[in-house]
């Protein structure tokens, strides 16, 4: 028995180590070549407060709809959350059962186009459970991928490591009988589903290609986050090659296939440069414009979550070197009607402005219910402004490789439109132009050291949701 034991320990131990180091499929973390951007699109959805009314701004679902409606020859959509499980007795947008009703009623009208979904195993409940806009889906002829997450490497690799020596051999069963984690009305899940789940893996993106243009964002077509704050670029051009080369490496790593597409062929012109960035790779682009900021230099950040080590190490550095850097984040409150603990941005931002020499300004997202689930970095540099924006948090989970991650990074003159209207958008919430977006630091000032320490493991870990 006490050897049986060693062979275990052994085995587990070996299983942690190649989980972190293992292969990544072909195709991940990918950095697409800089390519010229003729045309480029910012939207932002926004919800606020006005002399103590909530008004609502959403447009990035309208433009995926008109997407759909315009492409021709094929739709490519890659979503991480499409399904309209709430579980709140507040009344959402019925996002799931709009775009399912959209994607039907194209393929109708238009029998020869390729209508492709690749999504989470999160909208089967980690199971084999397919919810009935799937299945009306694939009857219509839409083809479904769920990823294959197994492929990737280990987050909670701790975790992992055991359950790929005990519990993936046992599959994760059919009719579920336990509650689902994520609402009272969510499918129910097998005891083994739930030990699938606490891999804490995700293809996270947030994608729509068709042959015209492509959009990257932060939103899901997911009911219960319909009033969250997102963005989103919608970009056309020979970027949309590397947007589709991405997708198919998601589609190959899951045992599929794409079709091989062609894409409209438009003047290369103007003065935007763009190139897709998936998984590490947009930690490699952020890190290396942080590292070119100094004096003269504003990094303006609206994100969801903050936790990554090496992000936050190049954001003091950069306010050393004399950077200005203004953050609105989440502060980390409310997930679909449960109450967070604030981790990780609140103990992050506290770091920042001991560390930041007070070139670190933090102000937080004034929610009721909803999040600020932005994803976007605008670093504006003397000549020129990069613009890093798409499905991915800043954490290791998002940014190392592990989780399935993209973005674009766009960079132009000051003066472009797109540049314009993101850094409007940032200041519009900074300043509470017009309405109340955002609250002061000392609202959600954090200075636990006990909650710092929990952060950084929780981080290092994986042992955690964000």
């Amino acid at each position: 028995m006490k050897i049986l034991l060693v062979l275990l320990f052994i085995a587990w131990l070996g299983l942690i180590v190649y989980g972190q180091i293992r292969p990544l499929p072909a195709g991940i973390s990918l950095a697409g070549p800089e390519r010229l951007v003729p045309e480029a699109e910012f939207l932002a959805d926004l919800t606020w407060q006005q002399n103590g009314k909530t008004v609502r701004e959403q447009v990035i679902f309208k433009r995926l709809l008109r997407l759909i409606d315009e492409a021709e020859r094929f739709v490519l959509l890659d979503f991480f959350l499409f399904n309209s499980v709430h579980g709140q007795g507040n009344a959402f947008p019925p996002l799931a059962e709009e775009l399912t009703a959209r994607l039907i009623a194209k393929k109708n009208r238009t029998p020869a186009i390729d209508i492709i979904l690749i999504t989470d195993e999160i909208n089967l409940g980690y199971g084999r459970n397919e919810p009935p806009h799937f299945i009306r889906l694939k009857k219509a002829g839409v083809r479904i991928i769920h990823a294959d997450t197994t492929r990737l490497r280990d987050s909670n690799f701790l975790y992992s490591a055991w359950w790929r020596l005990f519990a993936q051999w046992f599959g994760t069963g059919d009719k579920g009988w336990l509650p689902s984690p994520f609402a009272k009305d969510g499918p129910a899940m097998t005891l083994r589903s739930y030990l699938r789940l606490f891999n804490f893996k995700a293809n996270h993106r947030k994608v729509a290609i068709t042959e015209k243009e492509g959009l990257v964002t932060s939103a899901n077509p997911h009911d219960a986050s319909g009033y969250h704050g997102n963005i989103a670029f919608v970009v056309r051009g020979a970027i949309l090659d590397d947007l589709l080369a991405s997708e198919a490496a998601v589609a190959n790593l899951s045992g599929m296939s794409l079709p091989e597409w062609k894409i409209e062929s438009i003047p290369q012109a103007g003065d935007i440069r763009g190139r897709l960035i998936s998984e590490g790779k947009i930690r490699e682009s952020l890190l290396a414009a942080l590292d070119s900021c100094g004096p003269g230099s504003t990094v303006r950040l609206a994100q969801f979550y903050l936790s990554d080590r090496r992000v936050i190490e190049a954001m003091t550095a950069a306010a050393k070197r004399g950077a200005e850097l203004r953050l609105v984040l989440d502060p980390n409150n409310d997930a679909f009607g449960r109450r967070k603990n604030g981790i990780p941005n609140r103990p992050v931002a506290g770091e920042l402005m001991e560390k930041g020499q007070g070139r670190i300004r933090v102000r937080w997202y004034n929610t009721h219910g909803e999040q600020f689930h932005s994803k976007m970095a605008i670093i504006s540099l003397p000549a020129r402004t990069i613009l890093i924006a798409g499905s991915a948090n800043l954490t290791r989970r998002n940014l190392a490789d592990l989780n399935l991650e993209t973005d674009l990074e766009l960079s132009a003159l000051p003066e472009t439109k797109p540049a314009r209207e993101a850094i409007a958008y940032f200041e519009r919430i900074w300043a509470n132009q017009d309405g109340d977006y955002s609250l002061d630091y000392p609202a959600f000032a954090e200075d636990s050291s006990f909650r710092r320490l929990l952060c950084r493991f929780q981080e290092w870990s994986g042992l955690s949701t964000f």
